[in-house]
């Protein structure tokens, strides 16, 4: 059906606009996203864009006339409908059409009504205390400016899970909002992390499945299994772009204006676009910056893309290689291990620390490592990569350490962390404060310059070791940038107060069996001498998980002795990212092994062992 262009709603007060030009005459084609018209209120200009593509039918408002909001601005003809067949469907009018509840065919970035004051957003009389951060780490916030006659209620440089959550959150609520973005929206997380490296993890998976575990499912075939790594690769690449287009069509419905290019801050509400039409400069109230962190090179071995590469290249490698070394045993590392062991490769894995996954419970780790060890990946522990060499038939690791020696391989993926993705950031007068090439922020996500911000991977923030979050590092996760970046918002413009908590955020890695965590090691929490009680309960004894045929693995939960309060999960297991969703809203709710004990788990399941393990630690497990 048609597609009307209603008189948007530009700010919580405005009842009328003015409409200043057409971009478009009637017949002309129109393309989702280009701008369409000009409107005027009493505050801005703006540009608005088309939500649907096809040919521009009618215009009802004449350049110069105002309309109500609500009013029918002009009418689009979509898809194979005939521009002749929708103009008899609707009268050309000298002035706008009655008000009606406004449809979303075109939008412009919403004005603001008066501004927030972020200052105390962060800081209300009524919400408890704010962790606050030390002075070597973390800026000085500017004191907030009264509202200018600036473009954009908000910018957001960037379009990952920080970014793009930023700019959704602001449309929701009705503000003028653009979000600058160099590469495909999504960011590097759905475009070249989280979702493309799940699909090649599930391909190695089933693939491993059919090789080692037909037979005891009853199937048998003639010959080995081949593998078509290129069509692997390109199902993980069309799943990206899929999640990307969805990102741009939410942004499109919550009237979001998306600018592709590089965004550079030069100042307070001053950003500078550098796109494939020139440069221009726009400004805003508020400024987030959410651009994301890059891999970590080593300064003996600079990335090349060929031989030595990033997780980037590493799930779009033009052949697959017969030799993989890995630097790096975190969870980049260990689930590119898994994938191209799972696939035939031959893969060594290179980790400095004590164990694989060093940030997760000793158990885990180990039980990891056998496991990786069963399949035939080499693990080298407690290892150092001291040189590279390349050379025409590969490069070779000279290493040190406990497993001292020379690897060879064809190609070396480096993953051994990331770093703020701040080049270029700056503008040449820009004051914008960076620690170790990451972005100074407080909790309350602000930055030493008035109304600028900064959320997710990009940004350096700590706390006092006195704070209740002493001693607790930023943690680099796409689920952490998007609930800062919503959280910042809402802050911005008055909607919350809530405080994350960075004490207890979920871990996820999805090597097979996966790995999944939230909150205090047994080792962390015997160090802080916590009195502490432990129920661990193994798959191996899971009716649901002998039935899957996936027993390796086990749940195992941390309680305070005294009053039973949930201090740390640590679980290894098939699909043990699914079960720790349950204990991340177990603990925000604040219960205790008692009420994890009598919630009723069905049966038969795998979060059973959630349960189960509960029983362990209060002495009433029935099943062990």
């Amino acid at each position: 059906m048609p597609a009307e262009i209603t008189m948007p709603q530009l700010s919580d007060t405005m009842s009328e606009g003015t409409l200043i030009k057409w971009h478009k005459t009637e017949g002309d084609k129109v393309r989702a996203g280009d701008e369409i018209a000009d409107i005027e209120t009493d505050k801005a200009t703006m540009p608005m864009e088309a939500f649907e593509s096809g040919a521009l039918a009618v215009v009802t408002v004449k350049e110069g006339q105002k309309a109500a909001v609500g009013a029918l601005l002009g009418v689009i003809a979509v898809g194979s409908e005939k521009v002749e067949d929708v103009r008899k469907q609707y009268e050309s009018s000298s002035s706008a059409s009655p008000v009606k509840p406004p449809t979303v065919s075109a939008g412009a970035a919403p004005s603001p009504p008066a501004p927030a004051n972020p200052q105390s957003a962060a800081a209300p009389a009524s919400a408890p205390a704010e962790p606050q951060a030390t002075p070597a780490t973390a800026p000085s916030p500017g004191p907030a400016k009264k509202s200018g006659n600036y473009q954009f209620d908000l910018i957001v440089i960037g379009g990952g899970p920080a970014g793009y959550a930023a700019a959704i959150r602001a449309g929701q609520l009705k503000k003028r909002t653009l979000c600058i973005e160099r590469e495909n929206l999504g960011g590097t997380c759905l475009n070249w992390g989280c979702i493309p490296t799940k699909a090649l993890l599930e391909d190695g998976a089933f693939v491993r499945k059919i090789r080692h575990d037909a037979a005891a499912h009853g199937v048998s075939f003639s010959g080995d299994v081949k593998v078509d790594f290129a069509k692997l690769i390109s199902r993980s690449r069309a799943i990206a772009e899929k999640l990307s287009k969805g990102i741009a069509h939410l942004l499109r419905k919550y009237e979001v204006k998306h600018e592709p290019g590089s965004g550079q801050l030069l100042g307070p509400h001053k950003v500078k676009i550098d796109g494939k039409d020139g440069a221009k400069e726009v400004t805003a109230e508020h400024i987030i910056i959410a651009t994301g962190a890059k891999a970590t090179e080593l300064p003996f071995a600079k990335f090349d893309r060929k031989q030595i590469i990033t997780s980037r290249e590493a799930m779009t490698l033009p052949q697959q290689p017969k030799r993989l070394a890995i630097i790096g045993a975190g969870a980049i590392g260990c689930e590119f291990a898994d994938f191209y062991n799972a696939i035939g490769t031959e893969v060594t894995i290179v980790e400095m620390l004590d164990h694989l996954l060093p940030n997760e419970d000793d158990d885990v780790s180990i039980m990891l490592e056998r496991i990786f060890a069963k399949r035939g990946i080499k693990v080298f522990t407690k290892t150092k990569t001291d040189k590279m060499e390349k050379g025409s038939d590969g490069v070779k690791l000279m290493l040190s350490g406990a497993n001292a020696g020379v690897v060879d391989a064809d190609v070396v993926l480096v993953a051994v962390g990331i770093t703020g993705n701040t080049d270029g950031l700056l503008g040449p007068d820009c004051k914008l404060e960076l620690f170790k090439g990451r972005v100074k922020v407080t909790p309350t996500y602000q930055t030493n310059l008035e109304n600028v911000w900064a959320v997710g991977d990009c940004v350096s923030l700590h706390w006092p070791e006195q704070d209740a979050m002493g001693g607790y590092r930023h943690p680099d996760l796409a689920h952490v940038a998007h609930h800062e970046a919503v959280n910042c918002v809402e802050r911005i413009f008055g909607q919350t107060h809530h405080a994350i908590d960075y004490r207890f955020i979920p871990g996820c890695t999805y090597t097979h069996p996966q790995v999944a965590s939230m909150g205090m090691s047994e080792k962390s929490a015997r160090e802080k001498r916590k009195e502490i009680k432990i129920g661990k309960f193994p798959f191996s004894v899971s009716g649901r998980a002998l039935a899957a045929g996936e027993t390796d693995g086990f749940v195992k939960l941390i309680f305070d002795k005294q009053y039973g309060e949930l201090l740390g999960v640590h679980m290894i297991g098939e699909n043990v990212t699914e079960l720790l969703a349950e204990l991340v809203l177990a603990r925000k709710l604040e219960a205790t092994e008692d009420e994890i004990i009598e919630a009723m788990h069905p049966h038969p399941t795998l979060s059973e062992a959630v349960m189960e393990a509960a029983g362990v630690a209060d002495g009433r497990a029935i099943h062990l």
